[in-house]
């Protein structure tokens, strides 16, 4: 695991990970397409050294094209994913994401609550595998 922050997709897109969960901040106003995705999945599979982890993933007033959001879904980096928002286009963006996941992904207007949703959703997964995140 890398320490400290990595930038990605040409600055739109910053990760680094508190206390076990990474956390993905989307500038606002961003558009995201598919070679954004791809660069900002590699820089995950870089901060975390290749171990999957929860994330918390800040997406207020961005766009993912089609080709973006599913190249998201096919993610094996995370093993949860929380998405924080403040609108309903966000909410609606978000969910055009979660169809295609493998993995669990839930949309939150609290950062609060989406920690603890992933602190939940980590802490039963991890139970059942004999893992810690």
């Amino acid at each position: 695991m890398i320490p400290g922050r990595i930038d990605a997709a040409d600055g739109k897109n910053a990760l680094s990970v508190d206390a076990g969960i990474l956390e993905s901040v989307w500038r606002p106003g961003s558009l995201v397409d598919a070679v954004d995705a791809k660069d900002a999945m590699l820089a995950v599979e870089r901060i975390s050294g290749g171990t999957p982890m929860p994330m918390l993933s800040e997406m207020t007033d961005v766009v993912f094209s089609a080709a973006a959001r599913y190249q998201f879904a096919q993610s094996t980096g995370v093993v949860a994913i929380a998405v924080l928002g403040s609108s309903a286009v966000d909410r609606v963006i978000a969910s055009a994401t979660s169809r295609e996941t493998k993995y669990p992904h839930e949309f939150f207007t609290s950062r609060t609550a989406a920690i603890t949703w992933l602190k939940e959703i980590t802490s039963s997964r991890a139970e059942g595998s004999g893992k810690v995140w």
